[in-house]
């Protein structure tokens, strides 16, 4: 699990935060973490892409993300309460009301979720089980510490976070079309949030931009960050040993 050569599942770096306030600004922190944070060398999407990996068990590793996507909303709105500017909320608003589906339900995050569960075949018996304690875990990190930061620390957390997912997703939307586990046009939720993902994260990473540059906040927003990227690692490390 140590070796970082010829594709070989790999360890959770060691990126300190020290490392990522060293960079000059937020685009050179967030490529550093890029860098680091090797998701296609995750146990997880090793795994993932084995032809001896089932879509049954690959689908029993996906129904307790769903209890991630709901709640990621409410740490993004835990973050656009803490913007001050009207002008500067509008970056997260429209991500915000994104999420919720613009006050439908059946567009929502959470229902183009569940519907990509169907199409992998999940039963309601498995999507109406409990959210487990290591999701639970990785959801009020993220909202803990967006209730509780500054928004530039907030809104670094969460735009990682989003970065990082755009590569996730389309590493899923190629496995999920390449293996035929879903009927063509049955889900959208990855093969929109491989690019949707792309303006959401550049949003909220663009709220970091001016205060990276002070010393004063540089260190949170770098915390941030390295925070964000740990415990999404973490989340899949998780969700691996579910398998």
């Amino acid at each position: 699990m140590k070796a970082r050569t010829n594709g070989a599942a790999i360890r959770e770096p060691a990126l300190t935060r020290e490392a990522l306030a060293t960079m000059h600004n937020v685009d050179d922190a967030v490529k550093l973490v890029e860098a680091s944070y090797d998701f296609h060398r995750h146990p997880y999407f090793v795994w993932m892409e084995s032809p001896r990996t089932s879509k049954s068990d690959f689908r029993r590793t996906q129904v307790p993300f769903r209890f991630a996507v709901e709640s990621y909303s409410q740490a993004l709105a835990a973050v656009l309460a803490h913007v001050p500017q009207l002008e500067m909320r509008l970056l997260v608003a429209e991500n915000v009301a994104e999420e919720h589906g613009h006050g439908k339900a059946r567009a929502s995050h959470k229902a183009t979720f569940h519907g990509y569960l169907r199409a992998l075949g999940a039963t309601e018996a498995e999507l109406g089980v409990a959210c487990p304690v290591t999701v639970c875990a990785f959801n009020y990190s993220l909202l803990d510490f967006c209730l509780v930061q500054p928004y530039e620390s907030g809104a670094a957390l969460l735009g990682i976070i989003e970065h990082l997912y755009v590569g996730i997703s389309t590493s899923i939307a190629r496995t999920l079309h390449t293996r035929a586990w879903v009927v063509p046009g049955s889900q959208r939720h990855y093969d929109v949030h491989q690019k949707l993902d792309v303006s959401h994260a550049r949003d909220l990473l663009a709220l970091c931009q001016p205060g990276f540059k002070e010393s004063r906040t540089r260190a949170q927003i770098a915390l941030g960050l390295a925070l964000g990227a740990h415990w999404f690692w973490r989340l899949y490390s998780d969700l691996y040993d579910m398998h």
